[in-house]
């Protein structure tokens, strides 16, 4: 299946020593998904909450947008 959006030439095309596809078919970055199921529930958890407070201070640094 041929991407929409071809990834650039700089981008690792294997997850460096495991010979696993860094990203699938259609640009998905597969070492992300694969770093956050490394992850316990809780850790993950934690993950997505200071992604959401980083969100919440930008909105709030940035109110007119």
């Amino acid at each position: 299946m041929e991407s929409s959006h071809p990834l650039p030439p700089d981008v690792p095309q294997t997850d460096g020593d495991h010979g696993r596809p860094s990203y699938s078919e259609d640009g998905v970055d597969l070492t992300l998904i694969r770093w956050m199921l490394s992850l316990t529930p809780v850790e993950r958890l934690k993950v997505l909450q200071q992604h959401n407070q980083a969100i919440a201070r930008l909105r709030d640094a940035n109110p007119n947008l």
